[in-house]
C-alpha cells in the first residue's frame, strides 16, 4: 500500500515469572524443546553467522516503495541453502535423537524461516528459539504438513535464533527440512528493543476496541473476529479478512489485496487471527499492551484475483478452529455508495486498529483500477487511519458487510490525528463478477449455489428464525477403568417460536439409526437434555453422530447446527508393569510419589531425592490386577518440577510396551494420573497420526494418504442422519475417490483398518 533457598527460591520464582509475561512470546502449539532438559549437553556449535545487510540501501528503497501499491517490507530476506547436514545431531540414550542448527544475523530485530522442503513424520516435532530462550515457537509436528511441503515460519525475537528437530528412532531418516530464506528484520518486528513493543504504527492510530460510534458497536464486536495480520513472503505484512459463502458452511475463504500476493508463493504466509489489545489506546502516545498471538494458521492457496479491483481470494489450508469464535464476514455487492466506512487492519504490522470515515466516501476510477476513495475533501478519515501493512483490510459500509479491501493511499498520522488525506480500496462490487472467467471473479466462489444474493450476512448467523432447532452432546465423565458411558443430546431451540416437537436421530460408530420421536415445550434459548441410556462401548474410540430435524413438523430454517459429533474414548490398558522414568529438578528434596490401587493401598512409593541431582530414577510397578491405579506426584514448595532456573524436571508413566500413559512436570504442589488396566488391548489413535485427507472442503476429488502403509483399508462415507452414501477399500498408500455426485454439505469419513480395526473418523465438507 502506499503509506509515507524457599524463601529466595519463591522470590525469585516471582521475578522470574513477570519477566516471562512481559517477554515471553506466542508459542505455536505445546512444549519445550528436549535439548532444554540435557543439562551434560557441553557440545559446541557452530554458528551460521548471515551477512550484513546493507541498512542505508534498504531504507532508501523504503521511501520509494511505501508510496506504492506494495505489501510492507519489514525484513531483508537471505537466500540460503541450509539442511540435515549443516546441523549437529544428539544421539540419546533410547535411540531417539536431535538435530540443532544455530543462525545469526547481527542487529537484526527478528528473524523468521521458510522451508521449501518440510515433511515430518508422527511423532517427530520442530522448534524454534532465541538464545535466552525468552521466545518460543513450536512445536510443529506432522499436523503442519501441507501438499506443498512447505512451511513458513512466525517471527522469533532476536538476531541469533535456534532450530531444533526432535526425532523418536522409530521414525529415522523420514523426515524432510531444508531452508531455503531466512530474514532479517530492520523495522516494525515486535521486540522489546522497539520503544512500541507492539510495532510501529503512528499514534493516531485506535486500537480495534476504542469507541467507534454506537451505531457500529455491534458490528465492530462481530467483525473484528474475521481480521487477521499476514506475514507474507517471510518478510512483508499485509492485511486481509474471512469472508462467508452462500452455502454458509464456514469454508475458510480469505480476501485481501491482489498487490499482497504478486510474486509471492502463499503456502508459506503465515496468518495471525484475534492479535487484540486488552487495554485499547485511543490515539495517544501511550502503548498498546500485548494481546493473544495463539490463532495461527500456515499456508493458503489462490481462488480468484484481479488487478483491476486489487482484490485476492485465498483458501487457508486449514479450517478455523470452533473454539477460536471467528467470524466469516458478510458482503454487499450492490456497489451503492455507503452512508459512512469503517476500516479493521494492521498497521505495519501492529495490533489490530481500526479507523471510521464519516462523510466523501466516493467510488472513483483511477490508475485503471475500480475503487472507493476515502476523499480529501471530505477531510480524510474522522477516526483513526491506515498505513503500510493494512493493504488488504476490509472496508465495511454502515450495516457491517465489505464492500472493498484496501488498494493504496496518502494517509498517515499527523501526531495523533490523521493528516486529511486520502485512500482507497478496491471495489466488492467490482470484483463480483466485473471480469469473465472464475479465476478473476468472486462470484463463483462466494455464491457456488448460484442464488444471486446481492447481500449476505456474517456467518456464523446472528439472525433469528422462526423455527430453528440445535442439538449438541455431551458425554459426562467416564470413570476410570469403565467401559460404560451415558451420553446425552443437548436440544436448543434457537427459534423465536416454542418448540413442541421434533425427530431426534442417533447412531454409534455408523450402526443403525436410532430414532427419538421428542415432544414438549421449550421457548427460545432454551433447552432439554436427553439421555441416550447406558452405553457399553470396547475399548477404543467410538464415534456419535446425533441430528434434529422437522421442529413443530416444519423445516428447520437453519440447518447449520442441526447435526453433531463427538468422540468418546475408552481408555484401558493392556499390560502387566508400568514403567516410571522420573527426573527430578535441582530441589529433588521436594519431590515424593505414591502409587496406590483401587482401595488407595500405597502399593509404591518414592522421594525425597537429593538435591542438585538430575540421575534419572527409574521404577516398575506390577499390575497383575484388572483395576484402577493411581499415580500422585508431589512438590512440597508448590512449583512442579519443570521448568525454569530450578531445573528442567520430568517424568513419564509407560506400559510394558513402552507406549507413554502420560508424561508431564509442571504442576503445582501435586498431580494425579489415573491408569485403568486392563486384558483386553486398547485400540490405537495412530491412525490420526497417519492419515491425510485432503483437500477439504472439496468440489468433487477426495485424497486419501496412508503413511506407513501396511495391510488393507477400507472407508465408509455418511451424511449426517448417519445414512451410508459411499463405502469401498483403499489398497495403497494413495488413494483418490470421487465424491462430485453428492450434494453440497458435511459428511463423516471412517477410515478403519480391515485387520486391526483400528480407525478414524473425520468431517469433510463438500462445496462444488
Amino acid at each position: 500500500m502506499q503509506k509515507n533457598t524457599t524463601m529466595t527460591k519463591q522470590l525469585t520464582l516471582i521475578i522470574t515469572f513477570l519477566l516471562s509475561t512481559t517477554l515471553f512470546a506466542q508459542v505455536t502449539n505445546e512444549g519445550k524443546p528436549l535439548s532444554w532438559k540435557l543439562k551434560k549437553d557441553t557440545k559446541s556449535f557452530q554458528t551460521h553467522v548471515l551477512p550484513s545487510i546493507d541498512l542505508k540501501k534498504l531504507q532508501e528503497e523504503d521511501i520509494i516503495n511505501d508510496k506504492l501499491a506494495m505489501p510492507f517490507r519489514f525484513g531483508f530476506k537471505h537466500q540460503v541453502d541450509y539442511g540435515f547436514n549443516d546441523g549437529q545431531w544428539t544421539i540419546l540414550e533410547n535411540g531417539d535423537r536431535i538435530w540443532r542448527i544455530k543462525f545469526q544475523s547481527k542487529d537484526a530485530l527478528s528473524l523468521n524461516f521458510i522451508f521449501d522442503k518440510f515433511r515430518l513424520p508422527q511423532g517427530a516435532k520442530l522448534y524454534l528459539y532465541n538464545d535466552n530462550k525468552t521466545d518460543l515457537l513450536g512445536a510443529y509436528t506432522s499436523a503442519n504438513n501441507n501438499i506443498n511441503n512447505s512451511l513458513g515460519t512466525w517471527i522469533v525475537e532476536s538476531d541469533t535464533v535456534w532450530i531444533e528437530y526432535y526425532e523418536p528412532a522409530k521414525v529415522t531418516n523420514q523426515a524432510t527440512l531444508h531452508i531455503n530464506t531466512i530474514t532479517h528484520a530492520y523495522r516494525n518486528a515486535q521486540t522489546a528493543k522497539d520503544l512500541k513493543v507492539l510495532g510501529d504504527s503512528g499514534n493516531c492510530n485506535h486500537d480495534v476496541d476504542c469507541p467507534i460510534g454506537n451505531d457500529w458497536e455491534n458490528h465492530k464486536d462481530l467483525n473484528k473476529k474475521s481480521v487477521a495480520l499476514i506475514l507474507n513472503n517471510g518478510a512483508d505484512w499485509c492485511s486481509g479478512a474471512l469472508i462467508n459463502n452462500t452455502g454458509n458452511n464456514g469454508i475458510p475463504y480469505f480476501l485481501t489485496a491482489n498487490h499482497c500476493i504478486q510474486g509471492q508463493n502463499t503456502a508459506n504466509w503465515v496468518f495471525r487471527f484475534g492479535w487484540i489489545s486488552p487495554n485499547p489506546v485511543c490515539a495517544a502516545t501511550t502503548n498498546s499492551t500485548n494481546g493473544p498471538t495463539n490463532m495461527q494458521i500456515n499456508g493458503a492457496v489462490v481462488k480468484a484475483n484481479n488487478a483491476n479491483s486489487d482484490f485476492a481470494l485465498l483458501q487457508l489450508n486449514s479450517n478455523i478452529p470452533a473454539a477460536w469464535d471467528r467470524t466469516w464476514t458478510g458482503w454487499d455487492k450492490t456497489d451503492t455508495t455507503p452512508n459512512f466506512v469503517v476500516g479493521i487492519h494492521h498497521p505495519r504490522g501492529d495490533i489490530m486498529k481500526i479507523c471510521r470515515d464519516n462523510a466523501g466516501t466516493i467510488p472513483v476510477l483511477s490508475g485503471g483500477v475500480y475503487e472507493w476513495e476515502i476523499t480529501t475533501a471530505g477531510g480524510g478519515w474522522e477516526i483513526g487511519v491506515t498505513e503500510g501493512g493494512s493493504s488488504g483490510s476490509p472496508l465495511f459500509n454502515q450495516d457491517g458487510r465489505v464492500i472493498g479491501q484496501l488498494h493504496r493511499g496518502a494517509a498517515t498520522c499527523s501526531g495523533t490525528n490523521d493528516n486529511n488525506q486520502y485512500d482507497q480500496y478496491g471495489r466488492f462490487g467490482i470484483s463480483w463478477d466485473a471480469i469473465s472467467g472464475s479465476s478473476n471473479q468472486l462470484k463463483p466462489w462466494l455464491d457456488p449455489n448460484n442464488t444471486n444474493q446481492n447481500v449476505l450476512d456474517s456467518y456464523p448467523s446472528t439472525q433469528s428464525y422462526t423455527l430453528d432447532a440445535g442439538i449438541s452432546i455431551t458425554i459426562p465423565n467416564i470413570s476410570c477403568g469403565q467401559n460404560q458411558v451415558n451420553p446425552i443430546l443437548v436440544l436448543t431451540n434457537n427459534g423465536t417460536t416454542t418448540l413442541t416437537s421434533a425427530t431426534l436421530k442417533w447412531n454409534i460408530d455408523f450402526g443403525s439409526l436410532q430414532t427419538i420421536n421428542w415432544t414438549g415445550s421449550l421457548a427460545q434459548n432454551t433447552s432439554e437434555n436427553i439421555s441416550l441410556g447406558t452405553l457399553t462401548l470396547s475399548n477404543g474410540g467410538h464415534d456419535l453422530i446425533a441430528n434434529v430435524s422437522s421442529p413443530n413438523g416444519g423445516t428447520d430454517e437453519n440447518a447449520i447446527n442441526n447435526s453433531a459429533n463427538s468422540n468418546i474414548q475408552i481408555k484401558i490398558y493392556e499390560t502387566t508393569q508400568v514403567l516410571l522414568n522420573l527426573i527430578p529438578d535441582d530441589y529433588g528434596s521436594e519431590t515424593t510419589w505414591t502409587f496406590k490401587n483401587a482401595s488407595g493401598t500405597t502399593l509404591y512409593s518414592g522421594g525425597p531425592y537429593t538435591d542438585n541431582n538430575s540421575t534419572p530414577i527409574n521404577e516398575t510397578f506390577n499390575v497383575p490386577t484388572a483395576q484402577c491405579y493411581v499415580f500422585t506426584i508431589n512438590d512440597s514448595s508448590n512449583d512442579g518440577i519443570c521448568c525454569g532456573q530450578f531445573g528442567d524436571g520430568s517424568y513419564t508413566l509407560k506400559d510394558d510396551g513402552g507406549g507413554v500413559i502420560f508424561s508431564g512436570g509442571s504442576f503445582n504442589d501435586s498431580e494425579s494420573t489415573q491408569i485403568a488396566i486392563s486384558t483386553t488391548a486398547a485400540i490405537s489413535d495412530y491412525l490420526s497420526k497417519n492419515v491425510v485427507i485432503y483437500p477439504n472442503p472439496t468440489n468433487g476429488n477426495l485424497n486419501i494418504d496412508i503413511h506407513n502403509f501396511s495391510g488393507n483399508y477400507s472407508y465408509i462415507l455418511v451424511n449426517t442422519l448417519g445414512q451410508k452414501m459411499q463405502q469401498g477399500n483403499l489398497l495403497n498408500a494413495k488413494n483418490a475417490i470421487l465424491v462430485n455426485t453428492l450434494d453440497n454439505g458435511m459428511y463423516f469419513l471412517r477410515i478403519e483398518d480391515t485387520l486391526s480395526k483400528k480407525y478414524l473418523t473425520k468431517k469433510i465438507v463438500i462445496s462444488k
